[in-house]
């Protein structure tokens, strides 16, 4: 590995980027496949080509600060127009200061093809012919106040909604999945300089068009003791109810504890447990960063809704490990997500690349997740690894239309994905990515896997048009009777222009 860089300025740092930026772009691809049909026998061959126009909006200016990442995009397909389909992407997210330091809002939104089954075809891009993918949508707006009482109380009053939906599957049914919660803070210090006090409420109320409405409440109390400025400890205590696994709400006590070390600026520990209904919830997390590497790792469990789950799909991600490591060079949180996202596009390397698909149901469950990431940069070279585990339980009963659930109460999920970019030149970059999941029922014949291996040649062919050409090797095996095992290869070929 190269590690020409400096101790404080990534070899592949790019500058010179304004605060605010609007990026109109069109990008095309072309891509010839063995295996449009991603079947086992009966091979078919097609050309598939990808028109896709698209606008980034990213900064902070004023009171407004965000980032919306839009694509429109329309599949042709050589050999049968009947398999012509259209497709959005969205990544958003943002903040309002509607009121000087009082009112704000929050705001965020996703739409991405995902599987209508864990259980069926899976696939590893979106130009294929699968039957088992869906498009699915999350919005989530959160207005708030904050301030202060009486010069010494802090307070916080917000309202989040979101709305979850897709187009095929247990979330296309009417509206599809509608959260509405409310939640408040009190916080204050004490006479003792090392420790301080909070007080949280909630509630929150999920609406499902195909089964019945669920409800949770709860208040808690907290008492933070700074042992020093790199340790802080805290306890809880409060109660709390739901009807999440019956149509009465069951209420018990919640009792947690937990702890937050820096060691170094560098360094960051947090551990977390609570007492709950379902058992012990927990979060432990690890993130530290060199001037040439960030690693994270990190375990929970929790209970998981529509919403969290596709919205926070690719956690650990390439883009949250460079963006982690760029801190110390760019404190500006905005500059520094702008200059990781460039850095990985020219590189070639999939910015929030998901080890395995999200679970598209209404149902809330309960889910073990155990994540652990690694970046590595030097002058000509990046280097990232992930591998993800998530453990996923049902909690109460699902709706009318099945779900991955009414086939399994339990489901896992694995994956592991791995990218390497390699510099020929300034503007030219050779990059192998890799990516290996598998997802598996508690009942028989139950189970997915899938593989696959990508060769990317990116050059930039001018200020502001690049062009990528590449290899991908595909292998899906499945023990499901809705799913099939295949093999695909496909050349690749694609233009990028921004404007």
């Amino acid at each position: 590995m190269d590690s020409a860089a400096s101790d404080d300025t990534p070899g592949l740092m790019v500058s010179g980027i304004p605060a605010w930026r609007i990026v109109p772009s069109i990008s095309t691809d072309l891509t010839y496949t063995d295996n449009v049909r991603l079947v086992s026998s009966g091979k078919q061959s097609d050309l598939v080509t990808r028109l896709g126009p698209g606008i980034l909006v990213e900064g902070r200016g004023g009171h407004v600060t965000g980032s919306f990442d839009f694509r429109w995009q329309q599949y042709a397909y050589l050999n049968d127009s009947q398999r012509n389909n259209q497709q959005k992407s969205l990544n958003a997210n943002g903040k309002l200061e509607l009121i000087d330091q009082w009112l704000f809002i929050d705001g965020r939104g996703s739409i991405s093809q995902q599987p209508i089954s864990v259980f069926g075809t899976q696939n590893v891009n979106n130009d294929l012919a699968n039957a088992n993918r869906t498009e699915t949508s999350t919005y989530q707006w959160s207005p708030y106040i904050q301030g202060r009482l009486w010069s010494a109380v802090d307070y916080t009053l917000r309202y989040t909604g979101s709305r979850t939906k897709s187009a095929e599957g247990e979330l296309s049914v009417g509206s599809g999945n509608n959260s509405r919660a409310w939640s408040g803070r009190l916080a204050g210090d004490t006479t003792l300089s090392s420790l301080s006090w909070s007080v949280d409420l909630q509630r929150q109320q999920q609406d499902r068009s195909t089964a019945r409405n669920t409800e949770s409440k709860r208040i808690a109390g907290s008492l933070q003791y700074r042992i020093d400025p790199q340790v802080r400890l805290n306890a809880t205590l409060g109660r709390e109810s739901d009807n999440f696994g019956s149509t009465q709400s069951q209420s018990r006590m919640v009792r947690g504890f937990g702890v937050e070390w820096a060691p170094t600026e560098r360094t960051n520990v947090t551990l977390n447990k609570e007492k709950r209904s379902f058992g012990d919830s927990y979060t432990a997390d690890f993130k530290h960063r060199t001037a040439l590497t960030a690693w994270s790792l990190s375990q929970s469990k929790n209970i998981n809704t529509p919403s969290d789950q596709l919205l926070n799909t690719a956690l650990n991600s390439a883009f949250d490990l460079l963006n982690l490591q760029l801190a110390s060079t760019i404190p500006d949180p905005v500059t520094r997500a702008q200059q990781a996202n460039l850095l990985l596009q020219q590189s070639g390397i999939p910015a929030n690349a998901q080890a395995f698909g999200t679970l598209v149901t209404s149902r809330i469950y309960i889910s073990r997740r155990r994540e652990a990431s690694f970046i590595l940069t030097g002058a000509t070279n990046i280097v990232t690894l992930s591998a993800d585990r998530s453990d996923n339980q049902s909690l109460g009963t699902g709706g009318v239309i099945a779900d991955d659930f009414s086939l399994s109460p339990d489901i896992q999920q694995t994956g592991f994905t791995a990218s390497w970019a390699h510099k020929l030149t300034p503007d030219t970059a050779i990059t192998l990515n890799g990516r290996r999941s598998r997802n598996t029922g508690s009942t028989a014949n139950l189970e997915t896997r899938l593989n696959s291996l990508s060769l990317l040649l990116t050059t930039k062919l001018g200020a502001q048009t690049s062009a990528t050409v590449g290899l991908r090797r595909t292998h899906s095996g499945a023990d499901s009777a809705t799913a099939n095992s295949y093999d695909e290869q496909a050349l690749t070929g694609s233009l990028l222009v921004t404007f």
